[in-house]
């Protein structure tokens, strides 16, 4: 192995993940790899598999492609081109010869490029030394720590390959002072061309009440981020809300629920509002259908009057320049994820 291999740091940028193509045996292929996620989902075993197989892996895919293919694209689906993109913007911040070495690629907790296949590929290259970057703000026990609990079966399956490498895992970034001013530049920068709202909704993805214990800062963390982006833009409380969205099956999740809320501000003579969903760092079929569609029909449906979407951070230069120090610094940053699992 030559010098340069050594000092190497090979950066994944970890996301959620996809189907390979928007129909029906790709869709249930991910939504089974994701549904059989024991972080996700908790229900026991014996109740949830025989559900997940003979009942909703059935009904839901045919109903999920058809939402992937509005939103498809030529390069794939939304989230994946948009974080190659965010891989290929920080791949020009470091051209220099630095040492070490970053070397940006892409990885997906569920689907493909799996985050196995990743690591694999670059130790039969010869490189040991990983960061392993998640794409989520936030922490939470249903994404960063299942990444976290992916390496772990990924070190298991491939025996001795835990001792040759090195493991960088970074826990989250909700309060980094970059991160905050990207999304509100990001708000910023939507406001100057279609103006402000008489309430801005900042939408974060629900996870079960049940879910809240001492492991889980999620629904904290949220609320601080929420904080730190109002305080930036110099909102008052009564100028937004702290909103949670895809809520699915009956148990209770964390609250104000978005949809009840898109229901209830007409009422309330609030007429005119924005969404910007500081959680998502790229757009995907959430963003753009559920909040981007969905919630706009919901909201006009019920006497709203003006409805806007800001969009995620994708490609906006702070987030790319918080990134980019988050790596550059990644040992001030980062974790052993073995304390997370």
């Amino acid at each position: 192995m030559n010098l340069e291999k050594n000092n190497a740091v090979v950066v994944l940028l970890v996301n959620l993940g996809t189907p390979k193509q928007p129909n029906t045996e790709e869709v249930r292929l991910y939504l089974k790899e994701f549904l059989s996620d024991k972080d996700v989902i908790r229900l026991p075993r014996i109740f949830w598999l025989p559900l997940l197989h003979l009942i909703i892996l059935r009904v839901r895919p045919k109903k999920s492609a058809e939402l992937y293919k509005k939103v498809w694209t030529e390069w794939g689906s939304p989230l994946l081109y948009n974080t190659f993109l965010q891989a290929g913007l920080l791949r020009k911040r470091f051209t220099d010869k630095t040492d070490p070495v970053f070397l940006i690629d892409v990885a997906m907790r569920y689907g493909a490029p799996s985050l196995e296949s990743k690591i694999l590929e670059y130790k039969n290259k010869d490189y040991n030394n990983f960061l392993i970057l998640p794409m989520f703000p936030q922490y939470s026990t249903t994404t960063t720590k299942s990444i976290a609990n992916k390496l772990k079966m990924i070190m298991k399956k491939n025996i001795g390959l835990e001792e040759q490498l090195n493991i960088f895992f970074i826990k989250d970034f909700h309060d980094n002072e970059q991160y905050i001013i990207s999304s509100s530049n990001q708000i910023e920068l939507f406001q100057n061309k279609f103006g402000k709202p008489k309430r801005l909704l900042l939408s974060f993805h629900g996870i079960p009440k049940s879910y809240i214990a001492e492991d889980e800062p999620y629904q904290t963390q949220c609320f601080a981020t929420a904080k730190l982006i109002a305080k930036k833009l110099n909102l008052n409380k009564d100028s937004y809300d702290v909103v949670f969205q895809s809520r699915f099956g009956k148990a209770e999740w964390i609250q104000p629920y978005l949809a009840e809320t898109l229901e209830t501000l007409p009422s309330e003579n609030i007429k005119d509002i924005q969404v910007f969903c500081p959680g998502f760092v790229s757009d995907c079929l959430e963003t753009i259908e559920e909040i981007g569609d969905e919630s706009k029909e919901l909201f006009l449906n019920s006497g709203g009057q003006k409805y806007n979407f800001i969009p995620c951070l994708n490609g906006n230069t702070i987030f790319i320049d918080m990134l980019e120090n988050l790596i550059r610094n990644y040992k001030n940053a980062t974790i052993n994820y073995k304390e997370l699992v």
